[in-house]
């Protein structure tokens, strides 16, 4: 009976660290993902990181591919469920402010995120196919109705507030906030005059697109 249960055990799920599930190699991965590109991150060096042997990847995710896709989708995830925390119970200003300060602190820790999300969800239809669709359309879903609280949050005016399409404004917050992270580069450049830190230019960069989306939506002059 002993024998047969180890010769089921080699057939399926490897035994080395089976304390490490799923989850431990997707957080095994992102942590490696903010310091390396992910055309260089190896399933040996996530192995290595989370102290497994390769083989416990394959059988979870089929293989980097999988292991990438399946990242992705849990950071995209993660950011929607503090992107809906964050927007209760403020008033809109802080409601706006608190949405692009998580986008840019979530594209700074993760540099990679946008690269990402364009190769494993966006164009992830040839690997993945129904599951990529699905993902994307929920998570789009959810996000456009974080934007749309925003909207009806604006107070009452006796001037008419603007008519805005959340789907516009949410595809431009995400662009804008994902881009400061992604051109660092051009960033150092134009502000190499200051001496700022990138800590005090995200602040500042948090600041502008804020009171520039509050007046795009009407809510100050």
């Amino acid at each position: 009976m002993q024998k047969d249960l180890s010769k089921r055990r080699e057939a399926g799920r490897p035994h080395q660290r089976e304390s490490v599930g799923r989850q431990g190699l997707i957080d095994a991965t992102l942590l490696l993902l903010r310091s390396t590109v992910p055309e260089e991150l190896t399933l040996r060096a996530i192995a290595l990181s989370a102290g497994v042997d390769p083989a416990l990847i394959r059988y979870y995710f089929g293989g980097k591919d999988g292991l990438l896709r399946e990242a992705t989708m849990h950071l995209m995830d993660l950011t929607q469920q503090q992107g809906e925390l964050r927007i209760q119970g403020g008033d809109v200003q802080t409601m706006v402010r608190e949405r692009i300060r998580l986008i840019v602190d979530i594209g700074q820790k993760n540099p990679h995120f946008l690269k990402l999300v364009m190769r494993e969800i966006y164009a992830g239809e040839e690997t993945a196919g129904e599951q990529s669709r699905a993902f994307l359309a929920s998570t789009a879903k959810r996000g456009v109705a974080i934007t749309a609280t925003i909207l009806d949050a604006r107070p009452g005016s006796a001037v008419k507030l603007p008519d805005v399409d959340a789907r516009f404004l949410h595809v431009a917050l995400i662009g804008a906030c994902t881009y400061f992270a992604t051109a660092q580069p051009l960033f150092e450049v134009l502000f190499a005059d200051t001496g700022g830190r990138r800590e005090e230019l995200a602040e500042r960069y948090v600041d502008f697109m804020t009171d520039m989306v509050l007046r795009g939506i009407g809510v100050v002059e």
